[in-house]
């Protein structure tokens, strides 16, 4: 009884493990890798010495979700989308190891092969032919994830700062994030697609904003609203004072951060000579006023569209700087890049 009950808690015990099996011929009394590819590190499984028959059976550590592994002698490997404790077998010679499709019980594998001999045999943009079509079949598989991460001679078939090519990054980030949202691939594909966009619509504004200074390199654009009081207070009557011109309104997301954020520039650098202009387009009076009261620099508000529209501003929070001339030197969106620019100016 007690031998019995040994025998099955070390059987439950033991941690659950794929099998990869099969023969590799002309590899005879050369050692046979089994490693798992990770993010960052290839890590080691199993191994074993190839005997005259090239028959082997390696193991490894079930993964709890969809990875990749390779089975290498030398320099040459084939690669293995393994999914949790399948067994997955082939045949095939050492010389044909590296892109061999003899996979049986691993269809992803297979398809990672014929990715693999696509991209050596055949120019970047006809491969990407077939890349795409990978893709887009099964978005969400191991194969489709390997397929836009390959790359040519350091050149990658898929350029995520392509808008056009982005795509099918965005394509598979999108279904993995759906399907395996705690994966550390999903989560780590997904931040770069969006870091991606990010850069992108960074690039268009700061296009934009160069064509908007070349466009008015020796005009001053003057504003003229009211402040709380009913008074007048003009843009133009900072002029000799680096200027922070900021549009935003009551309502804005985080709009207690963002005003703490435009305090603490205002107790940095209004002695050296940061004034702040802040332009509210809230449709309610009464919400503004108690918004701004207890502000200590100019805040004025507008009724109208025309200030947005000299300013070409689409979206609130949206800050300029401008500098002692009242020329602009850049448009913001965040505050991180806008304090570089200030220390810069004064």
């Amino acid at each position: 009884m007690t031998i019995v009950a040994g025998l099955l808690l070390a059987a439950c015990s033991r941690a659950p493990q794929f099998e990869v099996s099969g023969v590799v011929t002309g590899a005879q009394g050369q050692m046979l890798y089994l490693e798992h590819t990770g993010l960052t590190s290839t890590e080691p499984e199993d191994s074993c010495v190839l005997k005259e028959d090239g028959a082997f059976v390696l193991h490894g550590s079930a993964p709890e979700f969809p990875d990749f592994y390779r089975l290498r002698i030398g320099q040459k490997y084939a690669v293995l989308a393994v999914d949790s404790i399948e067994t997955i077998s082939l045949v095939t010679s050492q010389d044909s190891l590296a892109l061999t499709e003899a996979f049986i019980g691993s269809p992803q594998s297979v398809t990672i092969a014929r990715l693999r001999r696509s991209l050596r045999e055949n120019p970047i943009d006809e491969h990407r032919q077939f890349a795409q079509q990978v893709i887009m079949q099964e978005p969400r598989s191991m194969a489709a994830y390997y397929a836009v991460f390959q790359s040519k001679q350091g050149v990658p078939v898929f350029d995520m700062y392509d808008p056009q090519q982005r795509k099918y990054y965005q394509v598979v980030a999108t279904s993995m994030n759906v399907w395996l949202p705690e994966y550390v691939r999903s989560k780590t594909l997904y931040t770069q697609v969006l870091g991606a966009m990010n850069a992108e619509r960074k690039a268009l504004n700061d296009m934009a904003m160069r064509q908007y200074i070349d466009e008015n390199e020796s005009t001053f654009l003057d504003i003229a609203l009211p402040n709380i009081y009913g008074d007048i207070c003009r843009l133009s009557e900072h002029l000799g004072r680096v200027i922070l011109l900021e549009f935003s309104t009551s309502q804005i997301e985080k709009g207690n951060a963002y005003v703490l954020a435009l305090r603490e520039l205002d107790n940095k650098y209004n002695a050296r000579g940061l004034d702040i202009y802040s332009v509210s387009v809230d449709p309610v009076k009464l919400y503004w006023e108690d918004w701004v009261k207890n502000l200590p620099w100019t805040c004025v508000r507008t009724e109208t569209t025309d200030p947005l529209v000299t300013y070409n501003v689409n979206s609130v929070p949206t800050m300029f700087l401008l500098d002692r001339k009242g020329q602009v030197q850049g448009r913001y969106a965040d505050f991180e890049q806008l304090e570089k620019d200030i220390k810069k100016l004064l």
